[in-house]
């Protein structure tokens, strides 16, 4: 059993951690997406993130999707707090998670250090198509390659239907869904360390690059009752029922579960004729990150603030921005 009490204070402790290690969009991906999608079932904003496709994993494989597109679903502290009320409301205090479902990994993880003269030879192995900074201020000075594992999900559709209708909720997900495996492939990814040239250590950009999801659908799953389902979860605030109805393309759209303090902003640009996402810490010393994807591979630059705590040299807001974006446009 979780005691949702003890799963809100340790979701959140989690939360301002991060806000003090690496937070790109690949990275918060990719290292927490069992974390973010254990947390998000128990309120059912998983299903926004992870669920828009489904495979059935024993059945002829029929039909093969790349989420090539990203968009942001902002999730704030208050969201949080006003589903954590609703469950307590309905005097939901305690969840077994086996009762809903459960998640699986698979493909054990790897990672390796290489050097950049490698980096030709390791390009090879990744399986997809990549471009690379050409920002002359700037080289690599480390580079890693790494193998990321696959998740698998098992959802007892008439639990969760019964939860949906304690909170009043007449939308419903399809039985067809029940007990199927769904299915998520991520490949293997490259993170890279770029230094200006004559600068110091502190001066550093973090290029992060991975291919993007598969999911498989089998036959027999109508998708547009899954997100019909989805939108009008009760307990979900209006503000994220909202954002899961704007997406119009799920069978190419990753939704990027973002979640929003004060001192944070998102927003949507377009980058090399792509969507993209810019987050931005409001004060300094200044975070930020820059997300998009491109020709079946999901981009992530990030810079950090100094990690010595000294401000007397970091950069403006601006220049973290427009230097994130020069990387950006050099890509080929």
């Amino acid at each position: 059993n979780i005691d949702l009490n003890e799963a809100w204070r340790t979701f959140n402790e989690k939360l301002s951690r991060e806000n003090n290690k690496r937070k790109g969009v690949v990275s918060l991906f990719k290292k927490y997406k069992k974390a973010i999608a254990a947390a998000l079932i128990v309120a059912f904003i998983a299903a926004s993130a992870f669920f828009p496709l489904l495979k059935n994993a024993e059945a002829k494989l029929l039909n093969i999707f790349r989420l090539n597109k990203m968009q942001v679903i902002t999730i704030t502290l208050e969201d949080m707090t006003q589903i954590q009320n609703q469950f307590y409301n309905n005097d939901i205090k305690n969840i077994t998670l086996k009762d809903y479902g459960e998640i699986i990994k698979f493909d054990s993880p790897e990672w390796r250090q290489i050097s950049p003269d490698e980096l030709d030879k390791v390009k090879s192995e990744l399986g997809y198509e990549i471009k690379l900074p050409a920002d002359e201020n700037f080289e690599i000075k480390r580079l890693y390659i790494s193998k990321i594992e696959g998740l698998e999900f098992i959802l007892k559709v008439d639990k969760i239907n019964e939860l949906i209708k304690a909170f009043g909720g007449t939308h419903l997900f399809p039985k067809e869904l029940d007990r199927k495996p769904i299915i998520i492939n991520f490949g293997k990814a490259i993170d890279m360390d770029l230094q200006r040239k004559g600068s110091s250590e502190k001066e550093m950009v973090f290029l992060e690059i991975t291919k993007t999801p598969e999911i498989v659908v089998p036959e027999g799953v109508d998708i547009d009752k899954v997100i019909d389902a989805l939108a009008n979860l009760p307990f979900l605030p209006e503000n994220i029922k909202r954002q899961i109805a704007s997406v119009t393309d799920w069978k190419e759209t990753l939704p990027i579960p973002m979640v929003m303090d004060k001192n944070t902003e998102t927003k949507e640009i377009t980058l090399r004729g792509n969507k993209g996402i810019l987050v931005v810490e409001k004060s300094g010393p200044y975070f930020v990150t820059l997300g998009w994807t491109e020709n079946e591979a999901l981009y992530n630059l990030t810079i950090w603030p100094n990690p010595t705590g000294d401000n007397k040299n970091s950069i403006t807001k601006e220049e973290a921005i427009n230097t994130l974006l020069k990387i950006a446009n050099s890509m080929r």
